[in-house]
């Protein structure tokens, strides 16, 4: 639950500030007088107040208002969040921007919660399960050290080597489950990079420029990274968008991403339309979505199957033996 903590502190603190400073900013406030008035605000958390007091002393001294985000204390920024400021900057878009900004932070909120509330049933199941386990080898077993006899310490050391074993499949298992899980639900490494180059290109800024801005979200995939680079190079050579982007995405292993924004992209070329990288990462999304449904539609039999194999291992390898008298599993 480490997330849902987390966001509860220096996270939330960074929404509720991107939140207010969008209301004001958009309203007319220059950016300075913005922050001085989120100075003069009562919010719960005082770190908000010192936060825009630093942010306005900072630019009154000639800061860059990205590099003063950077070096505020009582905010943690994600480097994706500090390319977008960096991008509004340039291009002086800085309101359209932290509202967008906004949207992203909310996004990533439902996106962890979401994991966080479906993880909490297979969470329980594995929980009750493996204390019926321990329970059994601890106090059902004994009930029977009558049949056992002198060789009742001998066979307890086994069973528990057996539990041992047992709960190490089942941890194993849970663990690979809840990876698939999180896999599944998480978009695709792509569709932030979809998202952010057809927001920045709606507010004027070249695709080019957008990838800078991009990078930040493939930072944990080197294939996608190496292919925004090359990109990069054959759009600064004059290739067509459509022609790099489908290629260099599909040579780096993303295939359907790479053919189906090519598609998107020459049909927006000849039609016109300039929503060819939104198109992409919504159908993108939609699949998510669905394969999401699939994946929690077979949860619950792969939870209780799971279960079965470790009672069943528990009770042929630890118990079933013994009380036959034909040995364990060592």
């Amino acid at each position: 639950m480490k997330a849902i903590f987390d966001f509860t502190g220096s996270e939330k603190r960074l929404l509720v500030f991107t939140e207010r400073l969008s209301e004001l900013v958009l309203s007319g406030c220059s950016l300075q007088k913005s922050l001085y008035v989120m100075g003069k605000m009562r919010f719960r958390d005082i770190r908000l107040n010192r936060t825009a007091f630093f942010l306005h002393k900072t630019l009154l001294a000639g800061t860059k208002f990205s590099i003063a985000m950077s070096l505020a204390p009582d905010i943690k920024l994600p480097e994706w969040y500090a390319a977008f400021i960096s991008v509004s900057e340039e291009c002086g878009r800085l309101g359209p921007v932290l509202l967008y900004l906004k949207k992203l932070l909310e996004h990533k909120r439902s996106a962890d919660e979401k994991f966080y509330t479906f993880i909490i049933y297979p969470v329980l199941v594995v929980l009750f399960v493996m204390l019926g386990g321990l329970l059994s080898v601890f106090y059902f077993l004994p009930s029977f050290a009558g049949l056992f006899g002198t060789d009742y310490e001998n066979i307890k050391s086994a069973a528990l080597k057996s539990f041992l074993y047992a709960d190490i499949f089942l941890l194993f298992s849970f663990s690979f489950l809840i990876y698939m899980m999180k896999k599944i639900v998480s978009p695709g490494p792509c569709v932030n990079v979809f998202r952010t180059i057809a927001f920045l290109s709606g507010n004027s800024v070249p695709v080019f420029q957008s990838l800078s801005c991009a990078f930040s979200f493939s930072e944990r995939n080197k294939k996608l990274t190496l292919a925004l680079l090359e990109i990069k190079n054959r759009l600064l050579e004059g290739e067509k968008v459509a022609d790099c982007f489908g290629q260099c995405l599909s040579d780096a292993g993303f295939k359907n991403e790479g053919l189906l924004l090519s598609e998107n992209l020459s049909l927006g070329e000849e039609t016109g339309k300039t929503d060819a990288f939104e198109r992409t990462a919504s159908h993108l999304e939609a699949v998510t979505v669905r394969n999401e449904k699939i994946f929690f539609s077979v949860l619950q039999p792969a939870l209780l199957l799971l279960s079965a194999v470790y009672i069943t291992l528990i009770l042929k390898t630890a118990f079933l033996p013994f009380i036959t008298n034909s040995g364990g599993l060592f």
